[in-house]
Parts: C-alpha cells; structure tokens; sequence
C-alpha cells in the first residue's frame, strides 16, 4: 500500500489569524498537527506501506519532516518537494507518482485531521474504492449517498446529499484505478468543484463504471478536525488527551 500525505496547502486562514509557520508544523496538546494526523495510521503499520509526503519546496519542510516520522517510528517513508499551489488534491496526488510502488493500493490522508486510531484498520477496508465517513453537522464536507445494497451511488462537494460526510480519507485499490479515474473524470472541466480538483468526486467515475465503492461509519466523537484556526482552538480546548 502506498500512503500519500498531501500537504501542499497554503494555510491561508491561519496566516491570516498570525500563524508563521506552515499549517502541519502548529503544536496543540503538545504535538505538531503533523503528529495528530498521523496518530490516525497508526494501525497501518502492521501491513508495512509505502508512506509519501508531498509538500510545497518553499516550507523548507523536509528535516521537520525527517524528524517527525522518526519520532513516530515511520518506516519506508518519501518526500516530495512541489514548486506551487496546485489546482487541487487530486492533482497533488498525482505529483507523489515518481515515488510510488506502481500497481499497489492507494490511501490518501490530510494533514489536519485526527481519528482516534482504534476505529482506523486496515482489515476494515472492502471495494474497489473505500471512504470512511460520519454524521457531522453543516455542507462543508463531501458527501456519500448510498443505494439499497449499502454500496456508494453518488458523491457530491459540499452538498448534503446524505449524512455521510467523509473524513478526508480515501481508498483506491490501486495507483493504476487513481490514474484512470482522475484522467477520465477530470477531462470534463465541468467536474471541477470552483475550479479546484478534489478526490471525492473520482468516485463518480468509479461508480459509473461498476466499481464497487464502499463506506465505513466512524463515531462523531472520535473524529477531531483541527483544519481551521477555530476547529483548532476547539481541539485545544476539549478534554481530549492520548
């Protein structure tokens, strides 16, 4: 399995409330929340993956990245180095291809989640296409909606389709099925949500295809999204601790 970490974001809203360093390199709780969002994974050791970080060349990120994996006992690990914004996360997957085991399955995370990791297991994934999700209030989410045989039958970007919102985590069974659907969804500009190429609605094609596209449901309370300057002073100031 590869394990793409995209970190190639701006942190816009947080440089607008006086952050001066890069998004993943804030400390809450007494960790960066480069180590909250990989506490997530801690299961997936056992299967040994292939971890990549993409990340902008301008962080200067790479020996804070060094040092965090070795401090979380990540093994087989990547950098790469972008030189700008691209037009979105499915693209930015992309950009970690040179470093990829070509063939293996994909797993895509953020860098301003974190999932308690009990509920996180790799023996928990089934289909071709696999997106845990949970009930979280509002439209600023992906969204699943499922048929009568609990496969996934659309997903739309900030539309409240279904109260399966997803938790920025997204399975591909392989590189090769990430390249085709990413090729053939996105070759429509009209797919693109305000211009920007997001993950979730590759599954679309997936499911236009009869790919089967399963879900997982994971407990709001153990989901902790710390993505904005408010969500993280909400973390900081829960009573949650590990």
């Amino acid at each position: 399995m590869n394990i793409i970490i995209t970190m190639g974001g701006n942190g816009r809203r947080f440089r607008e409330k006086g952050y001066n360093v890069p998004k993943y390199m804030i400390e809450v709780k007494n960790k960066t929340l480069f180590e909250w969002s990989m506490i997530s994974l801690e299961n997936f050791k056992s299967i040994n993956p292939k971890y990549i970080f993409v990340v902008k060349k301008e962080d200067n990120a790479k020996d804070f990245i060094e040092k965090e994996i070795k401090k979380l006992d990540i093994k087989n690990a990547s950098i790469v180095e972008i030189e700008k914004l691209t037009d979105g996360q499915a693209t930015t997957v992309i950009l970690a291809k040179e470093k990829w085991i070509e063939g293996d399955s994909l797993l895509i995370y953020n860098i301003d989640t974190h999932i308690e990791s009990h509920v996180l297991k790799p023996e928990d994934i089934q289909g071709d296409g696999f997106i845990p999700c949970f009930n979280a209030p509002g439209e600023n989410w992906s969204f699943v909606k499922l048929g009568k045989d609990g496969n996934a039958i659309e997903l739309r970007e900030k539309k409240r389709i279904s109260d399966n919102a997803t938790i920025g985590l997204y399975y591909f069974y392989s590189t090769d099925l990430y390249m085709k659907a990413y090729n053939e969804y996105y070759k429509e500009q009209t797919n693109l949500e305000k211009g920007e190429k997001y993950i979730a609605p590759l599954y679309n094609y997936l499911i236009k295809e009869n790919y089967p596209v399963r879900i997982s449901i994971i407990p709001f309370e153990n989901v902790h999204v710390i993505g904005t300057p408010e969500e993280l002073e909400e973390f900081k100031n829960s009573d949650y601790i590990i």
